[in-house]
């Protein structure tokens, strides 16, 4: 995560960020003019492009899926490859899109069996619930979908570098109910957000470092964040494992409910244990549509510096 941003900008940087801010409202204007059906099928020409052009990244696509599928025959890694970047396409023109359509278009292109009456259920009783999903599928449907159930819903996002697309993509969120809470606010903010709200979505799958507990995610140990487990025994909500999958232009929301036993003391054992539950359920899910998760970031970066230094010593 990049840590927040309270220094002044250079005039030259603030020119960048502002005229990235006029081409992106720019090139939102003509997606809000734009139908629904021509918005993601020009997000996979883009993505199509992208895996032709733009190949910086398609080294570390390719590691991550050959280390997830280690028995999958090089013509299917690049067939999965190459789906990664069309998926990553229609999510990249879609998400712009989907916070600019009604509440009622939004739910039209949405299957998502016993969700409506699961939360409005829950916050009849007042019991929060914290949505654990990762970089899978379309996490912004999904945060789209539950934020405008009841009186809406809260997550937990990434600080963007630019002020100026943060502040609107902040507020178009929270305009269609989607509180947003900085992941630099601290445990206390998020803990105030779930119980206040009644749900909080944490996207947990990203590398972290020394401050995460060691997991493993299709076989390969990997630092992930605990902060699910430490809120789910702070807070003791319903803990529901949600996925979001992405079909042309239509969109599948799966939940199921976690289990779990809280200690009396909160332990690294248990907050390993629950992890690894979480981690293993979104697991299953990416098996079954691996296309599209997000294999463009640096899930194994131990692994990676272990390679590097096996390599050097060679």
């Amino acid at each position: 995560m990049a840590a927040p941003n309270n220094k002044s900008v250079s005039s030259l940087v603030y020119i960048r960020y502002t005229l990235e801010f006029l081409l992106m409202m720019v090139f939102n204007l003509i997606l809000f003019i734009l139908p629904w059906a021509l918005s993601w099928r020009l997000g996979r020409g883009f993505g199509w492009i992208a895996y032709k052009l733009l190949t910086k990244r398609k080294s570390t696509v390719a590691r991550n899926i050959r280390r997830a599928f280690p028995a999958m025959g090089e013509a299917d890694i690049e067939s999965l490859i190459k789906g990664c970047y069309l998926h990553w396409g229609e999510g990249f023109i879609s998400t712009l899109k989907l916070w600019m359509i009604t509440q009622r278009k939004a739910r039209s292109l949405v299957d998502a069996p016993g969700l409506d009456e699961y939360v409005l259920g829950s916050i009849e009783q007042q019991e929060p619930i914290l949505y654990f999903t990762g970089h899978f599928g379309s996490w912004e449907m999904a945060g789209r979908y539950v934020g405008g159930l009841g009186d809406g819903a809260a997550s937990i996002y990434r600080i963007q570098k630019n002020p100026l697309a943060d502040w609107f993509l902040t507020k178009i969120r929270e305009y269609h109910q989607l509180e947003l809470v900085n992941s630099w606010s601290g445990m206390s903010a998020f803990e105030e957000a779930l119980v206040r709200t009644y749900g909080l979505a944490v996207v947990g799958d990203q590398y972290k470092g020394k401050k995460g507990v060691q997991v493993d995610f299709f076989g390969i140990p990997s630092s992930t964040p605990r902060g699910a487990a430490v809120l789910t025994y702070r807070v003791k909500p319903k803990l529901v494992v949600l996925a979001c999958t992405q079909h042309r232009g239509r969109y599948k929301i799966k939940i199921e409910e976690i289990d779990y036993d809280l200690p009396e003391t909160m332990t690294e054992e248990w907050v390993h244990d629950l992890t690894q539950t979480l981690t293993s359920k979104l697991e299953q899910e990416i098996r079954k549509y691996p296309e599209q998760y997000f294999w463009f970031h640096r899930r194994w970066r131990d692994l990676d510096r272990q390679e590097r230094k096996a390599k050097s010593a060679s």
